[in-house]
């Protein structure tokens, strides 16, 4: 009889375990069983996902998400865009809160550990340094040991202090580190470069500059569950035919973008597999 008891409270516990796993071993089926894609986003992060003038989620990785949405379901409004940031969004997805992420996911090796990525559809610079125009360093070696404003989550963190040796003061969200950074908190903010470029076109931040400049590039792309294979082949088609309809290219403009040659490539490529 113990042993009888034993093997039922493994049994109970093993199934426990593989709940969630079993919860979402068919994500596609189950979003077209509820007839909406969930999506987590940025809302702060200009072109990609922010608030426009009407209150309403809006921006390039947006409007990727609704053409995803539309090839998948019928209806670019068939979607629940859901607010995430760098330090939760692989935490929604594992917990099943989203079906997919859609918010400035940079690929890289220790992500990919976690979680499955999408054929990458930006190549973006990585951190880029913004800095009263006063501010003399141009090196990133030059913010040794100094306070520098950042986001938890950003794959780069780790880079910029384990090898530059900087003290980064990191913040949930980019209100907050702006803040910290006008109220001479940080004697400068390390960030994703087009975000910080964008944010120096904004009248209250005329005195500001990009101090240091990226060093590298990386590509950038959605994330699914680990082994979600049928769902992460559903979206890829829709990217990959998105690009061939020239839409990425038409976004970039929507969304004052520099034109990106790896953008323009990728529509051409998928045009030529399309024939």
């Amino acid at each position: 009889m113990k042993k009888h008891r034993t093997l039922l409270r493994t049994v109970a516990a093993s199934i426990l375990v593989l709940a969630p796993m079993l919860a979402h071993a068919d994500t596609l089926s189950d979003i077209k069983s509820r007839g909406v894609l969930t999506v987590g986003v940025k809302n702060d992060y200009p072109p990609y996902g922010f608030m426009n003038a009407q209150g309403k989620t809006d921006g390039f990785e947006i409007q990727l998400a609704r053409a995803i949405a539309d090839q998948l379901l019928g209806s670019p409004d068939k979607i629940k865009l859901v607010p995430v940031n760098a330090s939760n969004r692989i935490q929604f997805l594992q917990a099943g809160q989203i079906d997919l992420i859609m918010a400035t996911l940079g690929v890289t090796p220790e992500r990919a550990k976690e979680i499955d990525f999408t054929v990458p559809y930006v190549s973006a610079a990585g951190a880029s340094v913004i800095a009263r125009k006063e501010a003399k360093f141009t090196q990133w070696e030059q913010l040794s040991g100094q306070n520098v404003c950042g986001i938890q989550g950003s794959y780069y963190n780790k880079l910029l202090t384990e090898k530059y040796k900087i003290n980064l003061v990191n913040f949930t969200a980019l209100p907050e580190a702006y803040r910290a950074l006008q109220d001479n908190r940080c004697v400068a903010m390390a960030f994703d470069d087009m975000t910080l470029r964008n944010k120096l076109e904004q009248p209250d931040w005329k005195g500001y500059k990009i101090a240091i400049q990226p060093y590298e590039f990386l590509p950038m792309a959605g994330g699914v569950r680990k082994g979600d294979e049928t769902f992460l082949k559903a979206v890829n088609a829709a990217i990959v035919k998105t690009e061939g309809e020239n839409k990425l290219i038409a976004w970039e403009k929507q969304f004052d973008m520099p034109a990106s040659d790896y953008i323009a490539k990728r529509a051409e490529a998928a045009r030529a597999a399309a024939k």
